[in-house]
C-alpha cells in the first residue's frame, strides 16, 4: 500500500467511530497501540544496530579463529551458540552436555583425541576450548553431510546416527521444508532456531557492516 493511502487508511479508523470521536469498538486504542508497537519492534529488528544489541557477537575472535581453522562460516557458528547456551559457558544440560556449544563429554573426547588436545571434563567450560571442539564437530557434520543445513543442524542436536536412520527410512528427506517429518521436536526447534538466527547474524553482521 502506498503511503498515502496507508495513511489516508490509518486516518479513516479514527473516523470510524461515534459522534463524540470514540474509536469504533473494532479498533479499540489497545489494538491501536498493539499494531504500533509491532510495527515499531520490526523497524528496530531490522535496523542493524539494534538487531546487533538484541543479537550480540560475544567470543568473537575465538569464532571467528576457530571457524576460519575449520572451513565454516562464523554466523553459523555463532547461531549455534546462541541456541544452544545463549552464550553461557558454564551451561550444563539435562543430558549433560556442557559449554558454550553443548557438547556431550564422548563426542568432546573424541574431538580432543582427533585435535591432539588434552581432555578433561572440566575443560569443557573453557570457551575457547569448547569452541574448538564444537567448531572441529560441525565441520565434520558438515563434510559428513555434504554441507546440508537441515541435515547437519539436525543431526548436531539429535545425532549423527539418527539422522542417517531417518534418511535410509526415508522418514525425512533431509529439506528443510519437510522438518515437521522429523520425529523428535526438540530437534525440530533447534534446527528452525539456528537456521533463523543464521540469517539474522548474516544480515546485521556480515551483510550491514557500518
Amino acid at each position: 500500500m502506498p503511503p498515502a493511502a496507508r495513511w489516508k487508511h490509518t486516518c479513516s479508523i479514527f473516523r470510524r467511530g461515534s459522534n463524540r470521536g470514540e474509536i469504533a469498538p473494532v479498533y479499540s486504542w489497545k489494538r491501536v497501540a498493539a499494531y504500533v508497537a509491532a510495527v515499531a519492534a520490526i523497524f528496530l529488528l531490522l535496523s542493524p544496530w539494534w538487531g546487533r544489541l538484541y543479537y550480540p557477537f560475544p567470543y568473537q575472535e575465538e569464532v571467528f579463529q576457530y571457524a576460519a581453522e575449520f572451513h565454516l562460516d562464523p554466523y553459523l557458528v555463532i547461531a549455534v551458540i546462541r541456541v544452544e547456551s545463549h552464550f553461557n559457558p558454564g551451561a550444563c544440560s539435562s543430558r549433560g552436555a556442557v559449554g558454550l556449544m553443548q557438547l556431550m563429554p564422548e563426542t568432546a573426547r573424541w574431538a580432543a583425541s582427533d585435535l591432539g588436545l588434552e581432555y578433561r571434563p572440566e575443560l569443557l567450560e573453557d570457551p575457547a576450548y569448547n569452541l574448538r571442539l564444537g567448531s572441529w564437530y560441525l565441520a565434520w557434520l558438515h563434510r559428513k553431510f555434504d554441507g546440508q543445513l537441515p541435515l547437519m543442524l539436525a543431526a548436531y542436536n539429535g545425532g549423527h546416527g539418527q539422522v542417517q536412520g531417518w534418511l535410509a527410512g526415508r522418514v525425512w528427506d533431509g529439506s528443510l521444508g519437510g522438518l515437521n517429518d522429523v520425529p523428535f521436536r526438540e530437534t525440530r526447534q533447534f534446527v528452525r532456531r539456528v537456521h533463523r538466527d543464521y540469517r539474522l547474524y548474516r544480515f546485521f553482521y556480515a551483510e550491514n557492516k557500518r
